[in-house]
């Protein structure tokens, strides 16, 4: 899949002019996106079981099992690691609890260093198998919606440009 490659310092500079041409182009193209891409979000959110996955998740403490709501974000260039997503849809549980972290990427990486951490992640892999890396609930789908994702979002981006550039008759 190819995913269009982003210019963080060019697109900060053209976000900064536009908001002095047009100051709710922005914010119009975020209520767009969230518009748009949201029933993707909650697809992905659904696809997180309601119920604990194993029963060390059923607890009241930090690390228990609660629901999830998606969130979807325009944040040109911020991305934490490669700093070059424009969009990015995130899965969060509702409160501060860290079960859905933890069941979502057990054994995606050196997880599983002790007794217990082997055993949660063997039993996780029993009922809901990781394909691939990167997590087995909500990862899983977003990695069979994400091209969709990508053609979408390019697609609202490049009619948000379009209309700018109409405006400005370019």
């Amino acid at each position: 899949m190819i995913i269009p490659e982003v210019d963080k310092q060019a697109l900060q500079r053209a976000l900064r002019q536009l908001k002095d041409v047009e100051p709710n182009v922005v914010k119009d193209l975020r209520t767009d996106l969230r518009a748009q891409l949201g029933p993707m979000s909650k697809q992905i959110a659904q696809a997180v079981p309601v119920e604990p996955p194993l029963s060390g998740f059923g607890n009241q403490g930090p690390t228990s099992w609660t629901t999830v709501r998606p969130s979807i974000s325009f944040t040109p260039g911020n991305s934490r690691k490669t700093g070059n997503y424009l969009v990015s849809i995130r899965i969060n549980p509702r409160g501060s609890r860290r079960g859905l972290y933890i069941a979502e990427l057990g054994g995606s990486r050196s997880s599983g260093k002790t007794a217990s951490g082997r055993a949660m992640i063997r039993n996780l892999n029993l009922r809901y198998p990781m394909k691939g890396k990167g997590g087995r609930f909500a990862y899983n789908k977003f990695r069979l919606l994400r091209p969709n994702a990508v053609v979408l979002a390019t697609r609202i981006i490049k009619n948000t440009t379009d209309k700018i550039n109409k405006k400005l008759g370019l």
